[in-house]
C-alpha cells in the first residue's frame, strides 16, 4: 500500500510540477525535493557491497549483498549530470510491481562529481523504515551533505520493494506468508545490524585505499580522502530508528544517533539499547501521530530510564509517521487526502526543514563540538516540543 501511494505521488508530483512551471530541473525530469540548505554542492554515487562470508538470511544460497548511496560535499558539479531519484534501470521493475507509470524524477545531487578537496567530513549512515527504500531518505541525505557530512543511505536487501544491483539485476522483498509478524521483524532487525557494521567496515577499506565495490567500479575523485571515520553518526526512520539506536549500543565506532519515530524494540520485546542503556548521545524525534497512538512509549520509557549518555526526545507538531521522509515532498496538495494516514497537516517544506535542522543539530553538537545548535536553544521553533 505504501509503495502504491509513493508511486502515485511521484507521478502526480511530476505532472503537476511540469504543468505549473515550477521545476528548475533539466528537461528530462523534475526535482520535487527541497533544495539543500548548506554551503556545499552535493555529489552522489552508489556502491555494491558484497559480504562474501555471510550467507543472506533470506537467501541462504547467496552471500549477503547491499546497495548503498553516498552523498558528499562536491565540487565542479556543473560538469556532471543531475542524479535520478529512481534509477532508470529500476523504473521498469517498479512500474511492473506497482502497476503505475513512474516519471523521470531528479535529485539535487550530481552523479559522480569530485568530492570537495582538502577537507575531511564526518560520516552519517541512514537506515530506512521497514519495507521502505533508502530513496525516501534522499532529501535528508542531500541536506546533511550540503552542510558538510558524507551520508551513506543503505538498502536492506529483501526487505524493501526492490533493490537494483549493477547490470540491472533486482532483488525484491522476501515473501512473508504469515505477514509482518514479530518473528519476521526481529529477523529484519538482526540483518540490519549486521548490515550496518559491514557498511562501516567497507568504508574503512575505502578510506584505507581499497575499493570496496564488488565490481571495482570507478569512484568519484577524492571521496576516499574525504571520509573522517573518527566521527560517525547514524540516523534511521521507524524500524531504522530502532536499528540506529541498537547500532550505537553495539558498535563503539558510532558516536551519535538519531531515531526518527521508531520504537526501540519489537512490540513488548525491547531492544538491548532500551534494556541496558546507551552511553553516547541519542536524539529521539517523534511525530504527533506516534505520540497519540502511544505504542512507542514503553520502549522509549525504558531507554530514557537506563541510558547514561546525553539523550533528548522532541516531538514535531501536526505530523505523522512519514513526515520525516521524502514522502510529503513527493505528494502535491491535490492528492494529499489519499495519503493522510502517512503524513499530517504540517506543510511538507516545513516538515523537511525541521527534520533536517534537528538531525543536523545533533550531529553538529556531538560530532563537531558545536555548542550553539538549535538543541541548545529550546523553544526557537514553535512546532517542536521537548518531551524529556
Amino acid at each position: 500500500m505504501i509503495g502504491k501511494i509513493v508511486a502515485a505521488a511521484l507521478t502526480s508530483a511530476a505532472l503537476l510540477t511540469t504543468a505549473t512551471g515550477l521545476s528548475t530541473a533539466a528537461p528530462l525530469g523534475v526535482t520535487p525535493l527541497p533544495r539543500p540548505t548548506g554551503q556545499f554542492q552535493v555529489g552522489t554515487t552508489t556502491l555494491h557491497l558484497l559480504d562474501a562470508g555471510r550467507p543472506d538470511p533470506f537467501r541462504p544460497d547467496r552471500a549477503r549483498e547491499l546497495m548503498v548511496s553516498v552523498f558528499y560535499p562536491a565540487t565542479a558539479t556543473e560538469l556532471f549530470p543531475r542524479a535520478h531519484y529512481v534509477s532508470t534501470v529500476l523504473v521498469p521493475e517498479l512500474q511492473r510491481q506497482l502497476g503505475i507509470e513512474l516519471p523521470g524524477l531528479l535529485t539535487n545531487s550530481y552523479a559522480d562529481a569530485p568530492a570537495e578537496p582538502e577537507s575531511r567530513f564526518p560520516v552519517v549512515l541512514y537506515t530506512p523504515g521497514a519495507g521502505v527504500s533508502r530513496l525516501l531518505g534522499t532529501g535528508l541525505a542531500e541536506d546533511l551533505a550540503s552542510r558538510g557530512y558524507i551520508v551513506v543511505t543503505v538498502d536492506h536487501t529483501y526487505e524493501g520493494p526492490a533493490v537494483e544491483f549493477p547490470g540491472g539485476r533486482t532483488a525484491t522483498a522476501a515473501p512473508m506468508p504469515e505477514g509482518f509478524v514479530p518473528a519476521v521483524r526481529k529477523k529484519f532487525i538482526a540483518a540490519r545490524l549486521l548490515d550496518i557494521g559491514f557498511v562501516l567496515d567497507s568504508l574503512t577499506k575505502l578510506a584505507g585505499g581499497d575499493n570496496p565495490d564488488a565490481e571495482k567500479r570507478w569512484l568519484p575523485v577524492g571521496l576516499a580522502e574525504a571520509l573522517d571515520l573518527n566521527r560517525i553518526g547514524i540516523v534511521g526512520h521507524s524500524s531504522g530508528g530502532y536499528a540506529a539506536v541498537e547500532a550505537i549500543h553495539d558498535d563503539p565506532r558510532i558516536g551519535a544517533a538519531v531515531d526518527l519515530d521508531g520504537q526501540i524494540g519489537v512490540d513488548e520485546e525491547f531492544g538491548r539499547a532500551a534494556v541496558e542503556g546507551v552511553d553516547r548521545p541519542v536524539l529521539v524525534l517523534t511525530s504527533r501521530q506516534i505520540e497519540e497512538v502511544g505504542d512507542a512509549n514503553p520502549s522509549l520509557d525504558a531507554f530514557f530510564a537506563h541510558g547514561i549518555g546525553w539523550k533528548r526526545q522532541l516531538t514535531l507538531g501536526n505530523s505523522a509517521h512519514y513526515d520525516f521522509t521524502d514522502m510529503p515532498s513527493l505528494v502535491p496538495d491535490a492528492v494529499r487526502p489519499a495519503a493522510k494516514t502517512y503524513f499530517g497537516p504540517i506543510a511538507a517544506p516545513r516538515a523537511a526543514a525541521l527534520t533536517d535542522t534537528y538531525v543536523a543539530a545533533l550531529f553538529d553538537k556531538f560530532l563537531r563540538d558545536d555548542p550553539n545548535t538549535p538543541l541548545d536553544h529550546p523553544g526557537a521553533d514553535p512546532e517542536i516540543t521537548t518531551l524529556r
